[in-house]
Parts: C-alpha cells; structure tokens; sequence
C-alpha cells in the first residue's frame, strides 16, 4: 500500500514536528539574519589611509548592533583607486549577505553616470549595487606654512600671493583631484598640478619630503595624521574643508562655499562648481546585487542604531572631528545619487576636458 508518510514515522507525531515549525506560528521570533555568521568589509584603499581608518572604526563598534551578534572582518583589497575593490564585489564576492563593501566608491558612481567605465577598467554596474549606507566625506585642504616665492600663510586669502606652488593628487579622473582643482582654479589660485600618488598616506610622505606643497584627504585623515605631524608642528595650514556645517576644529580654514566667496568676492556658481560638486564623495557601505533584503535591513538598522551610540560616537567625534550623517532611508540613498544621475552633457563635456588638461 502507498503513504504519504516517511517510513518509521507515524502521522500523528509528523503533525506534532509541522506544528512546531517557525513558519506555523507567526508568534514566534524569527532568528537573526546574522545570527552565527561572519560578514566581512572589503575595503578599497590601503590600511592607514582614510577610507580603512572610518571602515575599522565603524566594525569596532558596529557588533552591538547588528542582531545575531555575528564575526565582524575587514579586509583591504587596494588598486586602481577602488577599482579592484568594486569589480571584486560585483564579481565574486558571494551574494548572501556576508560580504559587504566599506569603500569611498563615490569614483566608480562618477565613471559609471558621468565617465567611461571601461576606459578604466570597471566591469560592476553600479546601477545593480546595493547601497545601504551613504556619509558625507568632509575633505580637508592643507598647504605649505611659506609657499613659494616665500608667501606665509596665515589664512586663506594668502594662497593668491604665491606663485608656483604644487599640489600632489592621486589621478587627474579621481573625485578627490577634480574636488581641489576646480576649487582651486575657482579662485584663479597659481599652482602646480602634480599627480600619480597611490594614496593619502603617500601623498602626506610627498608632504614632508617637499616634493608637494599641498596635500588634501578626508577628516579622518587630517585628524590623525596630517594635523598632529604637519599642521601642529607648524609646517602646514589648512585652507578649506568640504562640509554643510561649520567646523571650528577646522579654522582657520573656510568651508567651500565660503573659501569661493572670500577669495574671490563671489557667490560659488558656474560648470567649474557644479562639477566641483557632483565630485563630492560618500563613505559607502554596498552590497553586491542580489543580497537577501533582511541583510540589506539589519545593517541599515544596525547603522541607524551606531549613530546613537554614546560610545562610538566619543570615538567617532576624536577621529573623525564631527558627528556622523548617516544616510540609510532608500530615498535619501537615491538623492544622494542623483546629482550624478541627472548630470548635463556638457558637464559630461567639461569633466572629459578638464581630466584630459589635469594630463
């Protein structure tokens, strides 16, 4: 005779075990995503630069937050100014949700909307990325204290007097060159434009060894490198730094907006400065395409939870120098993307131009 029911069991004790499954009574607690996993941060740049500074002190804390209690891991895959990082992502990095990216991918947004990926070497669609959680990079702009013909700065105004003077970037197409540069020539500043160095901490090397007259990275950096060993020892002074809000830390630099107004009596306005703001970079916390949406949510929520951590933002504000903006609200996401998405063919135009001067 034919059963339905498993040899050796009989049907009323089946019932008992279907009885007892999570998906039979919707009372019961679904475990944690990340309960008993390990979910690991690729990082795109070096260890000590910026990016794997905020990225390590994001996992110090993040654990607390992140239901299930899972293994955190950072792991650095540096190249190609974050290129490696990203096709790594796209490619093999496995899409159930325990491998994630902490990058400053703002550069793989901009080739992808604006640029030519493969002229580059991006094969991820960034279209097809996850993002999950977006902050505001604040960039911090440092000059030599006596700049050439032998100009003191004593505050910004006082970079117009010099002459000659070299600014050290990364690559002519890079977000962090094109920030400086157009800013830079925003206020018709006279300087040299010297590029190739593969990272902030080398560019801080290039610093002290007087090949360069200018060094720049985000907060992180500025705070615990280039202000404890340039700038309070009198070498160097900030110039500008890129933020929405005032930074006392920061002076006697001025912010952006206000830095174009000082030196030059003008509002900031005109391709020079649209294009000086679609460069605007993000740290990012990304996901390769098709991750489970519970991954996706319980490190949004884990994010959203940091944010009001006593305790990492203490640590976050001595790093760092300002409170963290995390942005997780898939609409916030999508407008943070949308300068890019929405640019002009003639900023098109002029980025392509302005890259192949910076050669």
């Amino acid at each position: 005779m034919n059963s339905l029911t498993p040899r050796g069991t009989c049907l009323p004790a089946l019932l008992f075990m279907v009885a007892l499954g999570v998906g039979a009574n919707p009372d019961l607690p679904a475990e944690p995503f990340y309960q008993g996993k390990r979910l690991t941060f690729t990082v795109d740049y070096s260890a000590g630069g910026p990016t794997d500074i905020e990225c390590r002190l994001y996992v110090r804390h993040l654990s607390r937050h992140l239901a299930g209690n899972p293994t955190l891991v950072v792991r650095n895959r540096p190249g190609a100014g974050g290129v490696l990082a990203m096709n790594w992502l796209y490619d093999r990095a496995r899409r159930d949700g325990t491998m994630a990216g902490c990058q400053t991918a703002s550069p793989m947004y901009m080739e992808w909307y604006v640029g030519d990926p493969q002229s580059v070497g991006l094969r991820a669609n960034m279209a097809e990325i996850i993002p999950v959680m977006f902050t505001p990079v604040v960039s911090v702009g440092v000059v030599r204290k006596v700049l050439p013909p032998g100009i003191e700065i004593n505050q910004p105004e006082d970079i117009l007097k010099a002459k000659g003077w070299i600014a050290g970037g990364f690559r002519e197409d890079s977000t962090k060159d094109l920030k400086f540069r157009t800013l830079l020539d925003l206020v018709g500043a006279s300087y040299k434009y010297a590029t190739g160095y593969p990272g902030a901490a080398d560019l801080l090397a290039a610093f002290m060894r007087k090949e360069v007259d200018y060094v720049d990275g985000s907060s992180p950096f500025y705070m615990t490198r280039v202000k404890p060993v340039v700038v309070d020892a009198g070498q160097a002074q900030p110039i500008w730094y890129d933020s929405r809000v005032k930074i006392p830390e920061l002076e006697p630099a001025y912010k952006s907006e206000d830095f174009v107004r000082r030196l030059t009596g003008k509002e900031p306005s005109g391709p020079l400065w649209q294009l000086f703001q679609i460069s605007r970079a993000y740290r990012m916390i990304l996901f390769p395409p098709g991750v489970p949406q519970q991954a996706v949510e319980a490190l949004r929520s884990a994010f959203e939870s940091l944010g009001s951590d006593p305790q990492f933002l203490s640590e976050y504000l001595k790093v760092v120098g300002i409170p963290p903006s995390f942005l997780t609200k898939q609409q916030d996401l999508r407008d943070a993307l949308a300068p890019l998405e929405d640019v002009t063919p003639e900023i098109r135009k002029l980025r392509f131009q302005y890259t192949a001067q910076g050669q």
